[in-house]
């Protein structure tokens, strides 16, 4: 997988369609071969694809998931049934989209894997291909194809370089994943994002449903450590499902998963068995204890303001946070949320051109609490267990590209 992304990663960001359709023609339109289902958000959208296409496997399914970002291997974007890729099939894959690349075929490195789950899920016989978009919407690569079903999580400011400086203007840029009369539309969006999602459907014909606007809704029951229970009222009504991720969000996911499920036809054996059995890297995962150790995702103010208001799940005698961020997010935000609740950080820096200086996050996470720049990822996590002690948790967050390298030193001695 090294050979592509040395290959393609130089090509950075570059929004539209015509290139992957143009790649998709060539492996002979395979986004056409299944019912493709597209997600997109601000936040959630991961552990929304997670639990549907578990939903739908636990229907009797085959079902492709495809994920992004990757945290710790690229296997991890591309599932079928919940079980990865291999390196051995994914190469005849690679082989091909670098023949096309030197015969000419425009594309980037999103593209080329975007295109390569398309094909992948059609040659695995999937019935299903659930499919997380990668930024926005109306001109990301996923969106090659006529969807069976649509969904918006949420929508906060993000990539306003690319997607608009207003919440309208990225609500706008997402909900043309929206195109299809005859498929399903699910929102979890409020205010003017829900506007503006609901006028999208209104236009293409295409029904909406919305949480708390409109033809679902939940009572979270239970938050744990591991899971979140809660009820259900949409098509079905549903008492007492547990999703297996942490975090009261996690049930607003469940339930824009179900809403679409249940426009499949999922009854409720495969909603309960499918949501018990969702996984999802990264997503307030516990990795490690004495210390407690808790990987999260989140990399924008949004999601940071989610992360700190499930903080009061993981008791511990302090809090140690692993943080750092790229210079294009507002990291700013984030730590005025997070610093004050951590009895110290430590920031790292991240081998990303994109990354901001550990000095710069440091110097003003010192201005809520005790923190200390670290250069070296590994070594920023060890000395975070040891301020912790073993009654205390260390939380590592702030960017999906530094989660990986610091989840794996998480599970390494001091």
């Amino acid at each position: 997988m090294k050979r592509l992304e040395e290959k393609l990663s130089k090509f950075g960001i570059m929004p539209g369609l015509a290139r992957t359709q143009k790649i998709c023609e060539a492996l002979g339109r395979p986004q056409d071969c299944m019912e493709v289902i597209l997600v997109t958000g601000t936040n959630g959208k991961g552990s929304v694809t997670a639990a549907l296409s578990s939903m739908l496997t636990a229907a009797g399914h085959r079902t492709g998931a495809y994920f992004s970002p990757h945290i710790e291997r690229y296997n991890e974007r591309f599932k079928v049934d919940g079980a990865e890729i291999t390196d051995a099939e994914f190469a005849p894959y690679e082989d091909l989209m670098l023949k096309l690349h030197d015969e000419g075929y425009k594309m980037t490195l999103f593209e080329a894997l975007t295109a390569i789950a398309y094909r992948y899920f059609a040659d695995k016989g999937c019935r299903y291909a659930v499919m997380e978009i990668g930024m926005g919407g109306q001109y990301d690569a996923t969106n090659i194809a006529l969807e069976r079903a649509a969904v918006v999580t949420n929508v906060a400011l993000e990539h306003t370089e690319y997607l608009g400086k207003s919440i309208r203007d990225i609500a706008a840029d997402k909900s043309f994943i929206i195109k299809n009369p005859k498929g399903a539309a699910v929102t979890g969006c409020v205010g003017e994002a829900l506007e503006v999602v609901r006028k999208r459907a209104a236009e293409v014909g295409a029904p909406l449903i919305g949480l708390g606007s409109g033809g679902i809704g939940i009572a979270i029951k239970e938050a744990r450590m591991d899971s979140t229970v809660f009820d259900y009222y949409g098509k079905g009504r549903y008492q007492s499902l547990s999703i297996s991720l942490a975090g009261r969000h996690q049930a607003q996911n469940a339930a824009l998963a179900i809403a679409v499920a249940e426009e499949l036809g999922a009854d409720e054996a495969a909603i309960r068995g499918g949501l018990a059995k969702t996984r999802h890297p990264g997503r307030l995962q516990i990795i490690g204890r004495e210390p407690l150790i808790v990987a999260d995702g989140a990399h924008n103010p949004d999601g940071i303001r989610t992360l700190a208001g499930s903080l009061d799940l993981f008791p511990r005698e302090r809090l140690v946070c692993v943080f750092s961020a790229l210079k294009d997010k507002d990291w700013r935000s984030m730590l005025a949320m997070l610093a004050p609740l951590c009895d110290s950080m430590v920031i790292n820096q991240m081998d990303n051109p994109r990354a901001e200086s550990a000095g710069e996050i440091a110097a003003e996470a010192m201005k809520h609490t005790e923190a200390e720049a670290v250069p070296d990822i590994a070594k920023s996590v060890q000395m975070a267990k040891r301020k912790a002690g073993k009654k205390g948790m260390v939380l590592i967050c702030g960017s999906m590209y530094m989660l990986g390298d610091a989840m794996a030193a998480a599970r390494r001695p001091i």
